[in-house]
């Protein structure tokens, strides 16, 4: 089964749209963001509940204010029981709702993962602090189970010119934990966003967690900074490849052991952010802000794949909304 992208946008360019999602990965259909005030709520199709694994829901709204958001979700198993499950907000949020413990989902910081199939699923999300007029995406990925295909060189090579930042050079109590702003800070110096790193540090920090890896938090800080963005689990090279030949790099979320990825930046990571930005025969091209010099590398195409696309397989895209 491949894996599902839900998108729901508002004020937004649609040739933008086009660039940022091509037409192999792009949705049949993109459905407006219809608010009842601060809320919107949505069902979650069942054919992108078959076999579902995780749900992985993200904002993105073009908005330099303090602003924030938080998701709560309303399942039923196919055995017919019921449970509501929280998110932690993210970003500037007040009154945020609390989790509960449940056995049929689960939720982890910012992804809900689902141990009994489930028949039905309700998102609920609140927004706090912008307008409901603001550019803005919202992204569902539903990952499914299914084997990931094996990679295939492309038929041609590309290389995006992506500008690479070190995470190692930064302040020592920073420097071990920022991979993913650091990544995100890259793809903001790619489309001209110029931002202090520090600053994306900071505004990246998931303030209940107090981590700096908080996937949709990421997204979050891209876009007060005039990026929209949203999060996929990508189920195929060939759907990573589509957006690199678009010009959109692609941070991925990968972890490995050692000897699983040949001149890789550090031995091993349970969970490292880098920087996807072209390919080349059968290596892949990133920035790795692991790495204290040599930033720009090349790692073998099959190794990433399954580092990235069979373990984490999440990435995001930022793109600008004109």
């Amino acid at each position: 089964m491949s894996n599902a992208l839900l998108l729901f946008a508002q004020e937004l360019d649609e040739a933008a749209l086009q660039r940022a999602v091509p037409p192999p990965i792009r949705p049949q259909q993109i459905e407006p963001l219809a608010w009842h005030g601060d809320e919107f709520s949505f069902g979650l199709p069942p054919t992108a509940l078959e076999g579902a694994l995780e749900i992985l829901p993200c904002l993105s709204v073009v908005h330099g204010g303090e602003w924030g958001y938080q998701f709560a979700a309303e399942c039923q198993t196919k055995a017919g029981d019921r449970s509501r499950i929280v998110l932690d907000p993210i970003g500037s949020f007040v009154g945020a709702e609390a989790g509960a413990t449940n056995k049929a989902v689960t939720a982890e910081i910012d992804l809900l993962r689902i141990h009994t199939p489930l028949q039905a699923a309700t998102l609920h999300l609140r927004v706090q602090g912008v307008a409901p007029t603001a550019p803005a995406l919202l992204s569902v990925s539903v990952r499914r189970k299914g084997a990931v295909p094996a990679p295939t060189p492309a038929s041609r090579d590309t290389a995006l010119a992506v500008p690479p930042q070190s995470q190692m050079v930064l302040r020592p109590e920073l420097a071990p934990h920022v991979c993913s702003p650091t990544s995100v800070a890259m793809l903001l110096a790619y489309y001209g966003c110029s931002a202090d790193i520090y600053d994306v540090i900071a505004e990246a920090r998931h303030q209940p967690s107090e981590l700096y890896g908080v996937w949709p938090a990421n997204i979050h800080a891209g876009a007060r900074r005039g990026l929209l963005g949203y999060l996929w689990h990508f189920p195929s090279w060939a759907a990573a490849y589509a957006l690199l030949d678009a010009g959109l790099p692609i941070v991925a979320s990968v972890r490995y052991e050692i000897g699983e990825l040949s001149r890789a930046a550090i031995a091993r990571t349970s969970g490292h952010l880098l920087v996807v930005r072209g390919c080349a025969g059968d290596s892949v091209l990133v920035n790795d802000p692991a790495a204290t010099t040599e930033v720009a590398r090349a790692y073998d195409l099959a190794e990433f794949c399954k580092i990235w696309l069979e373990r984490s397989a999440v990435g995001y895209v930022l793109f600008p909304p004109l």
